[in-house]
């Protein structure tokens, strides 16, 4: 059966995974592949079975490891029962490495075994292929009923059948060649991951043990907090940069737009590389539209900041000499933005594959400059989310620019005036705060920094004991909020006690620091949001504007 034919039939997959989320990430890759695909779900194996008997799927993607009833003893149950023996089986798992789990897997008779991460190129074949040969064996069951008389017609079946085989052959060729191929690059991406994870630790730890040397000179303490600091950030930044792509892949971004100041966001990263650069020589040249005086617009500011830290990042990386310039001009309803460097250059024959997850490592740079090989991945995911598309022009041995444009939209609010700003209250003594934190060690952190500013601190671990003390202390004026508590979620305890005290201010702090971790927050009524790990200016910003 041709390609063109196989597609436009209906596809029925079963999918039996107690994860509710591996479900979704499964229905979203399959129904993204094959159009026509219909993805059934279940998360126990007794309503797989009775889903196999009743919707007859062409494909079942079973996990092996499920609470109650293991995969292995519901793909023996499935193979046990002659209704709905024939329909393949695809085993799934995490554990990747695990032969004597493939053995058993296979005993339980699944005709396939996929290792988790899926690669969706290798599932969707392995999906596509197993569709086959279900049809093939559903095929060979109608015709054996009708062999006697129809000999001829059998023999033609058959033929089809080799050929179909054959293809399918073919096909898991190619599959198994491009699984390989994509399991190379996964192991030198985490090979490399793991020296990138390390470096900074390596400093962090190190440095950390010196600090506890009695003779150490103020100054050089000094620099040791600075390099303990930098590692950090730099461990910061490759963890947002895994988890980045991993809702990339799960399909979970979202443009996020709101108001803010163009010329302040191109002024703030000036400003925050131009010591990088000074430090390899380098100048930081701006640009900014002169026509642009209020330069108000309405985007994702998040999404816009982490596109260019990364393109500014890579151009002060591989720069030895010259300058990195960037900025933006406005072009009709477009916002054209560019960074541009005298580096070394990309080569014709990779402009076009540099924005592939792990290029980076597979070309060696990674050993040679460092890096995780994801930022050019995600900032060409993210300016397509928000309506754009990335490009390059480069000369090797000359640099390079990078320009995108995205959707330009003015925005309608206003700049507040001068003179109707607040003024600043650095004076907190006495003014009282509770915090809600379970973990002794996040607790001890925001206690040394508030007991700096000579404030009251109430400590509770968990929902009831904030409550209760909530309750005995009504002279508490601001409320720290962990929204992950050990009995009752930080963001319920937050409404019991608004609807107690509706304007006390109640501060989300949160380790998840999501998309919609911050709507969250606010829709439970809490007047700010801090992500952790939390920065000493950032919480001396939300005292400053609520203990007034």
């Amino acid at each position: 059966m041709p390609m063109e034919s196989f597609l436009s039939q209906e596809i029925k997959i079963l999918a039996i995974d107690d994860n509710q989320d591996n479900l979704i990430t499964l229905r979203a890759v399959v129904s993204d592949a094959i159009p026509r695909a219909r993805v059934i779900t279940a998360q126990d194996g007794s309503s797989g079975i009775s889903l196999a008997l009743s919707e007859n799927p062409d494909v079942i993607l079973l996990d092996i490891v499920m609470p109650v009833v293991d995969g292995l003893e519901v793909c023996r149950k499935l193979k046990q029962d002659g209704r709905i023996s024939h329909i393949p089986v695809i085993m799934l798992t995490a554990l990747k490495t695990d032969r004597q789990t493939r053995v058993k897997a296979l005993e339980a008779g699944a005709e396939s075994f996929l290792a988790k991460p899926l690669d969706e190129v290798e599932l969707i074949a392995q999906v596509k292929a197993m569709a086959k040969i279900k049809e093939s064996a559903d095929l060979q069951r109608l015709e054996k009923s009708r062999l006697a008389s129809l000999v001829l017609e059998r023999t033609l079946a058959l033929e089809k059948e080799l050929n179909e085989r054959k293809k399918t052959e073919a096909e898991l060729i190619i599959a198994k060649n491009k699984a390989e191929e994509s399991d190379r690059l996964k192991s030198a991406f985490l090979a490399n991951m793991s020296h990138e994870i390390r470096t900074p630790m390596n400093g962090i730890i190190g440095f950390s043990e010196l600090l506890k040397e009695t003779d150490i000179e103020p100054d050089e303490r000094d620099r040791f907090i600075r390099i303990i600091n930098g590692n950090c950030q730099q461990l910061l930044h490759i963890i947002n940069d895994i988890i980045d792509i991993s809702k990339i892949e799960a399909g979970l971004v979202e443009v996020v737009p709101a108001d803010f100041c163009l010329n302040e966001l191109m002024d703030s990263l000036a400003e925050n590389y131009r010591q990088n650069a000074s430090c390899k020589g380098l100048q930081i040249i701006l640009h900014k539209d002169p026509h642009c005086v209020e330069s108000r617009i309405h985007a994702d500011q998040t999404k816009l900041r982490q596109i260019m830290d990364n393109l500014i990042t890579n151009a002060i990386k591989f720069t030895d000499a010259g300058r990195v310039e960037f900025g933006y001009k406005i072009r009709d309803d477009r916002l054209d933005i560019y960074v541009k460097d005298t580096g070394i250059g990309i080569s014709e024959e990779h402009r076009n594959i540099i924005f592939n997850r792990f290029w980076q490592v597979e070309s060696g740079l990674a050993r040679k400059y460092g890096g995780n090989g994801l930022g050019l991945s995600i900032s060409r995911a993210f300016v397509k989310k928000m309506g754009g598309e990335i490009l390059v022009e480069s000369t090797p041995g000359q640099g390079s620019c990078f320009s995108f444009s995205i959707p330009y939209v003015q925005s309608c609010i206003k700049p507040l005036s001068q003179a109707k700003t607040l003024p600043e209250v650095t004076d907190f003594t006495g003014k009282t705060v509770l915090i809600v934190e379970d973990e002794p060690d996040n607790f001890d952190l925001l206690n040394i920094i508030l007991g700096r500013f000579h404030l009251i601190v109430l400590h509770a671990w968990d929902g009831n004991e904030a409550m209760r003390i909530f309750n005995e202390h009504p002279e508490t004026e601001l409320v720290l909020m962990d929204f992950k508590l050990p009995d009752v979620p930080g963001q319920e305890i937050t409404k019991q006690m608004l609807q107690l005290r509706p304007q006390l201010p109640v501060i989300a702090t949160t380790a998840y620091a999501m998309h919609g971790d911050r709507e969250m927050a606010l829709e439970a009524g809490c007047a700010g949001y801090l992500a952790k790990p939390i920065r000493m200016n950032e919480l001396f910003q939300i005292m400053k504007s609520f203990l007034n």
